[in-house]
């Protein structure tokens, strides 16, 4: 899915950009002039305008190993390989140190761990269609149909039980855009859609409008289109035992539902604690919704009272980049693309659904991965959108197929 930009120089707005980048710069020009205090007093502050940020906490370990801070160093280099392993940690000069140490070693003994490769998912099917640009996916386990969005092409197509692809709809069928999260429901005979304006979209128009989309699944019919007036980004859809959608807004930090009577999509909650909201899962009674933030990690919302709590890790691993997230068996299930390596994760609960106490990751360096994005749980088994190709697109033009891989869904059975 399309996230905020969080690169050094294209900082999320939450906090001052400019001031952010100006203590980030001057940070740096310290270290190219070996000004090592300043160094770190200039890292310093900008680690705490984005704590999140695991490139300023790389910066901030080194400046503080050589600033003598050794514990300090340790546990910010640490947070900063957990989310990305390319870090450079063995043979560092201004890591020396600290090179005949235990917690060095250590260090290096954690990165190699976070490298190295675990492939268990198999391919379920590919779709040979290289521009689709595909985000989302569920299944009708009735007919035995896979249904999967098209960013690009703004359409939906199907998969049957042979591996038939066809449309679903149309590409802009009524208005349709960029198709992000879709939901079968197979009680009611139903298929929810999301679709949001994007650039990577076939004929973009900035005046397009983000919409939910109802179907009848036999026929293919659209019962209802409900349109949204402002702008937004409508990442992920979800629905509750009564069939009532839940969408994230990833642009405005909202979640959305449907005013059935009014016909129109309304916001049910937002919070100023969001940074950038992706994946919805409800646990098992639909107490609490979960909510990944990119950024932050998991919150979890109680859908009463409306009190939203981040979900509590003291693990070593890293809860940034989640894009796809579900619930099963207490314990969620995360795709995470903004993180190196990629990786399937799954998060055990506590009793309560407030901590995670275990994780194992499912997944990690698969050879198909070019940004993993959505997934369906169905029967035990996990399909997953293994390839979307966001990076397939330059000056908002969509590149050859010969630029382009064949669309691979995975399937991963989980224990």
């Amino acid at each position: 899915m399309r996230k905020l930009t969080l690169g050094l120089l294209l900082i999320s707005v939450v906090c001052s950009a400019q001031q952010l980048q100006q203590y980030y710069s001057e940070a740096i020009t310290a270290y190219k002039a070996k000004d090592y205090k300043l160094f770190y007093e200039k890292i310093k502050e900008a680690n705490k305008l984005h704590p999140y940020h695991q490139g300023i906490q790389y910066q901030l370990g080194q400046a503080s190993v050589l600033n003598g801070k050794i514990d300090e160093g340790i546990l910010f280099l640490k947070k900063a390989i957990l989310t990305d392993a390319s870090f450079v940690i063995e043979n560092n000069p201004d890591l020396k140190s600290i090179y005949n140490t235990k917690a060095y070693t250590d260090l290096l003994a954690l990165q190699l761990k976070w490298k190295s490769k675990l492939v268990q998912s198999d391919t379920a099917f590919v779709l040979k269609d290289r521009q689709l640009h595909v985000e989302g996916i569920d299944y009708d386990k009735r007919t035995k149909t896979f249904y999967l969005g098209s960013i690009h092409k703004r359409k939906i197509v199907k998969v049957d039980a042979n591996g038939a692809v066809t449309d679903f709809c149309p590409s802009a069928f009524e208005g349709m855009t960029s198709v992000f999260g879709l939901k079968v429901d197979a009680k009611r005979n139903l298929l929810w859609v999301c679709s949001s304006p994007m650039e990577e979209m076939q004929d973009f128009d900035s005046t397009a409008q983000s919409a939910v989309f109802k179907f009848d699944l036999p026929s293919g019919k659209l019962i209802k289109k409900y349109t949204y007036n402002e702008p937004a980004i409508f990442g992920d859809i979800i629905l509750n035992q009564k069939g009532e959608p839940y969408i994230s807004d990833s642009k405005n930090n909202k979640i959305l539902n449907i005013n059935e009577s009014a016909g129109k999509v309304e916001s049910i909650f937002s919070s100023d604690e969001f940074w950038n909201i992706q994946g919805l899962a409800f646990n098992s009674d639909e107490k609490y919704l979960f909510i990944s933030d990119y950024i932050k990690g998991i919150f979890r919302l109680n859908i009463t009272s409306k009190i939203l709590e981040p979900i509590k890790c003291t693990l070593d691993v890293s809860l940034k980049g989640i894009d796809g997230l579900y619930f099963f068996n207490n314990s969620l299930i995360a795709i995470q693309n903004g993180v190196n390596p990629l990786r399937v994760t799954k998060y055990s609960l506590d009793k309560s659904s407030a901590s995670i106490n275990k994780f194992d990751v499912l997944e990690k360096n698969h050879p198909a991965f070019n940004e993993p994005t959505l997934g369906t749980l169905q029967q035990g088994n996990f399909y997953y959108i293994a390839n979307s190709q966001w990076g397939g697109h330059e000056k908002g033009k969509i590149k050859t197929a010969e630029q382009l891989q064949d669309i691979v869904v995975l399937k991963l059975k989980l224990k």
